[in-house]
């Protein structure tokens, strides 16, 4: 729950959608948390992305965090819809992602 918080209060910043609860509380098995919102566009209008996935996806980075299963840092960033997303720095400095 304490992820939520944090992700709910970077949502909040950005201006993204709301996160919706996960269900049971049960831990997510994968380390990349997608918190999918009501399929509504975003009211940003001045949303850049500042990193490119290498299947060509547009994203832009929020703020850096902790992953609370092995205190690992972690990247959280959105796309252009208002999804927000969570993966393990190492992942996302390993080459999938290209500075725009």
């Amino acid at each position: 729950m304490k992820l939520l918080r944090i992700v709910e209060k970077v949502r909040r910043a950005s201006g993204a959608r709301a996160v919706p609860p996960l269900g049971d509380g049960a831990a997510s098995p994968s380390r990349h948390i997608m918190a999918a919102g009501s399929g509504t566009a975003r009211s940003d209008s001045r949303w850049e992305p500042t990193h490119r996935h290498r299947k060509g996806g547009l994203y832009r980075v929020l703020a850096q965090g902790v992953l609370e299963t092995d205190r690992s840092s972690a990247i959280i960033y959105d796309d252009a819809d208002g999804t927000i997303w969570i993966r393990a720095k190492s992942e996302f400095q390993d080459g999938r992602f290209e500075r725009l």
